[in-house]
């Protein structure tokens, strides 16, 4: 066994968190961040100001755009995406799919009580999910098996290859089985967790409890930090080298942290963060937030916004991101993927109906289900980018650019709960 994979089993119990702020059991990891790392993150901040004078343009080439949505019978409360884009895994009711790259659905299937969360290996080859039972499936969505407790699964994530599957569940615990359903260990959190992430190698963890914390757990050594942020923590995510986590809470806020415990940024949003994801480094962070995706650079400003007719439940981006999926809530009861990739955006073509080389009438991919409760409308992708003949003045971004600086070294910093 590589030394990137767990060797630990057993069982690691922790005690009761009493409600109220989340401390780290680690003191060194108790950050708030010091008045040198604020110059620092000051200078980073100001460099990337630079980078936006330099090069105003940049960031309209990254925007994302509708590759195709699909509609649902019920609200799509979870979603995943295999690392090349290739396979998306959505939760809709009681109902889970697999969909490919095109919009078509592989296979679909239905499960004892509703999905609370989907994950999918990054090769794509294993599917896991949250309900009644924690299930595992393979890619052909052959049932592999069923782990039944007498709570309700939360949440699941699952590591390369389907190796690992970690799940939360609402008796307080997280549980991590291997794929051939040998239980790891499980950890006694003394909260519900309603989130969460986990490395590809299985070793990082991250949590959103009930109890407005967020932990980051090593599959070794048990608890590695925590922090609490002012309500529920409904969305964690990690980059697939556990280096950096990010989070969303019901405090209408998203924390971006390293994998060490450091704060980096906080970032208020108008409404509660039900999702979030991250690119690798951490390069970019999506929140969602009421019926908006935001995508936030590195740096902690947002330099789009993707509107649905819906809330926004549930999230993931690739790692590269160059595809982003988004499950639509009340509203809105759809899947809905988007792509940076112009030319895969024209040879799909995906609006209405095409017409073929042929001269034959092709249609769009159909719903996910033939109920006319599933058929939506398209989503308005909206962004804070110009058109094309309405450029913004350098004036115009350098205030914008100082407005969202201000924000981020000032009023976040102000209660940041570490």
């Amino acid at each position: 066994m590589s030394s990137g994979e767990v060797t630990l089993a057993g069982s690691i119990t922790r005690t009761w968190v009493k409600p109220g702020p989340v401390h780290a059991t680690n003191p060194d990891c108790r950050i708030r961040r010091p008045l040198p790392g604020r110059l620092i993150a000051t200078l980073l901040l100001l460099c990337c100001l630079t980078a936006a004078l330099c090069g105003p343009a940049s960031a309209a080439k990254e925007e994302y755009a509708l590759l195709w949505e699909k509609g649902a019978n019920d609200i799509v409360s979870s979603v995943a995406v295999a690392r090349d884009g290739s396979l998306i895994v959505a939760g809709a009711g009681t109902e889970v799919c697999l969909v490919d790259l095109e919009g078509a659905v592989l296979w679909k299937t239905t499960v004892g009580s509703r999905v609370n969360g989907v994950g999918i290996s990054p090769e794509g080859t294993h599917i896991g999910v949250a309900a009644d039972k924690l299930y595992l499936f393979d890619r052909d969505g052959d049932l592999l098996w069923t782990e039944k407790t007498g709570y309700i699964y939360r949440d699941v994530a699952l590591s390369s290859n389907g190796t690992y599957i970690a799940a939360t569940c609402d008796n307080g615990a997280v549980f991590l089985f291997d794929r051939n359903q040998k239980p790891l260990w499980d950890y006694d959190m003394g909260t519900d967790g309603y989130s969460i992430a986990i490395s590809d190698n299985g070793r990082k963890i991250a949590v959103g409890c009930d109890n407005k914390g967020v932990y980051y757990l090593n599959s070794r050594d048990g608890e590695s930090w925590s922090y609490g942020t002012g309500k529920i923590v409904s969305g964690v995510s990690v980059t697939r080298d556990g280096r950096f986590v990010a989070a969303g809470s019901l405090d209408r806020c998203v924390y971006l942290s390293t994998g060490e415990g450091e704060h980096l940024w906080k970032y208020p949003m108008d409404e509660a963060v039900l999702a979030t994801a991250l690119t690798d480094e951490a390069a970019e962070v999506f929140a969602a937030s009421g019926k908006t995706v935001h995508v936030i650079d590195g740096s902690g400003v947002t330099f789009q916004r993707i509107n649905i007719n819906g809330r926004a439940e549930a999230i993931d981006v690739t790692p590269d991101g160059l595809f982003l999926v988004v499950g639509g809530g009340e509203g809105d009861r759809s899947i809905h993927f988007y792509t940076r990739d112009a030319d895969l955006i024209e040879s799909m073509n995906p609006t209405g109906v095409e017409e073929a080389e042929t001269g034959e009438a092709v249609e769009s991919p159909t719903p996910l289900s033939a109920h006319a409760a599933g058929e939506v409308e398209p989503a308005a992708v909206e962004t804070d980018a110009p058109a094309p003949e309405e450029e913004e003045s350098i004036a115009s971004l350098v205030l914008g650019w100082v407005e969202n600086i201000l924000s981020l070294l000032f009023k976040p910093q102000e209660d940041f709960i570490a």
